[in-house]
């Protein structure tokens, strides 16, 4: 069995195991690593491996704003899509362009809220989950990207 398959194989129980928490965690962290990629990329005049790291990251990043719940979310959902709506403005300018700052920004606002969704998922709840009592009804994340 190839090392390939096997890490695929593990990557599919994680994430079928994973909470919901640990999901937006694990979107994160792929979109962190598919912009340090892009980043790296740029550095090495690779266009078209830096196109496809940003516009992975930027799928991800539009899969989180379509997770928002702006309804129930108040303020904060709102502060959220506000900051991944700059984000991705941020990453088609620097796709543009090939600007490894852009890139560099995102990756700065994206890092803390990052690690607030990592706290989060360690007490085991969401913002969400608390709404859900209410209605018992979370929304499913995408992540195939």
């Amino acid at each position: 069995m190839s090392v390939e398959k096997v890490y695929g194989n593990y990557l599919k129980q994680e994430v079928e195991g994973a909470s919901q928490g640990k999901l937006i965690v694990m979107m994160y962290d792929a979109a962190i690593r598919f912009m340090r990629s892009a980043v790296k990329a740029i550095e090495e005049k690779k266009v078209e491996d830096a196109h496809n790291n940003i516009i992975r990251a930027e799928n991800i990043i539009y899969e989180l704003m379509s997770t928002l719940n702006t309804d129930e979310g108040g303020e904060l959902a709102q502060n959220l899509l506000n900051l991944y709506d700059f984000m991705i403005w941020e990453l088609v300018d620097a796709n543009t362009n090939k600007n490894a700052a852009k890139i560099e920004n995102v990756i700065k606002v994206i890092m803390p809220i990052r690690s607030a969704w990592k706290e989060i998922a360690a007490r085991g709840e969401t913002p969400q989950a608390q709404d859900t009592k209410k209605t018992d009804e979370l929304k499913p994340l995408n992540v195939a990207g």
